[in-house]
């Protein structure tokens, strides 16, 4: 029946799978410490947690999950392949893991609706991990000094209940303690995650009253959502964004672009706008559903589109020790001083 709807992005869960889900988005649990998105019906890693053992074992944004302990995850849902990664710690995983050659990516299908293809010449890897307890971070700053200027980098994970809250203390106390040159907001490999918390974000950075987004939906009602609780500060805004940054972070990118306060370097984002809900029924398991699409402020609708960065700066994935967009957008800093 749900897939009569023609949305990839709707699931059914079973009894286990849903609490499986509760526990997930109350914060910590037992994995191996990887985000993932689906990609045109392939389960793509977004980012991995630092000293995770996904990390550990080298898995990489990108990688395809193919199979976990051994049985192949296309057809499921994505929150089914995550239910079945996760597990009491202690535990192992098998995971089999298709990696693209540098540069290529899952590409999208011939027709709307059908899986898309993995590029040729890619590598299959056999892992075996030891699930652990995971604490997904929500955000991580570096201050940086280029050209006598200081710089401060903030990369935001996770849209996560509080997350919001949490990003406004850390500019906040930058702010305070470093005095900043300019703020360079990092939503690479951000898979999204809540709308409170994207609104809140867009309103660090915007005017109290400030449009984020729109939403509609055939059975949604039309709501204008708008930054209410003011700006912190003022300083220059650089947006960092590439092909896994998706859903809440696109919400923020978009607002903060359109409203002209930041400009955009990197990559094309992914191109969800979507607004979902999740139903519990009466068997223990649930559904999820989408029910309305976001607008930027200026109207668009980005699902499967993306958002188009103002400064096209792609990271190369095979020069480790340099992270060439933010090179860039330093270098952007550096010439408008």
């Amino acid at each position: 029946m749900l897939a009569g709807l023609d949305d990839p992005y709707t699931a059914y869960f079973d009894p286990e799978e849903y609490a499986n889900l509760l526990v997930h988005t109350q914060g910590s649990y037992s994995g191996v410490g990887i985000v993932v998105e689906m990609r045109f019906g392939f389960v793509t890693v977004v980012s991995t947690f630092k000293e995770s053992p996904a990390e550990q074992a080298g898995v990489r944004p990108g990688d395809v999950i193919v199979a976990v302990d051994e049985e192949g995850v296309q057809g499921k849902s994505l929150d089914q392949v995550v239910t079945r990664i996760k597990g009491p710690e202690g535990t192992e995983v098998k995971l089999r893991l298709y990696r693209p050659t540098s540069g290529s990516k899952v590409m999208p299908p011939v027709v709307e609706g059908d899986t898309g293809e993995l590029p040729p010449g890619g590598e299959t890897i056999n892992l075996l991990l030891t699930r652990r307890a995971v604490s997904p971070p929500v955000l991580e700053t570096e201050v940086l000094e280029r050209d006598g200027m200081k710089v401060a980098h903030i990369s935001f994970f996770t849209f996560s209940e509080g997350s919001g809250d949490k990003l406004r203390a850390e500019v906040e106390a930058v702010m305070e303690k470093e005095a900043p040159d300019a703020v360079i907001l990092d939503l690479r490999s951000n898979g999204g995650g809540l709308v409170d918390e994207a609104v809140k974000v867009a309103g660090i950075f915007l005017p109290k009253g400030t449009v984020v987004a729109t939403t509609e939906g055939r059975h949604w009602p039309k709501e204008t959502l708008t930054a209410h609780s003011g700006y912190t500060s003022q300083v220059p805004l650089l947006v960092l964004v590439d092909g896994f940054t998706a859903s809440a972070s696109e919400i923020v990118a978009g607002a903060l672009l359109d409203n002209g306060r930041a400009t955009l370097v990197g990559e094309r984002t992914f191109g969800k706008g979507l607004i979902q809900s999740i139903q519990a029924l009466s068997n223990g398991g649930a559904v999820k559903i989408t029910m309305a699409v976001y607008l930027t402020p200026s109207g668009a609708d980005i699902n499967g589109e993306g958002i188009e960065p103002n400064i096209e700066a792609p990271d190369d994935p095979e020069t480790e020790d340099v992270d060439e967009t933010l090179e860039k957008a330093l270098q952007v800093i550096a010439d408008r001083s």
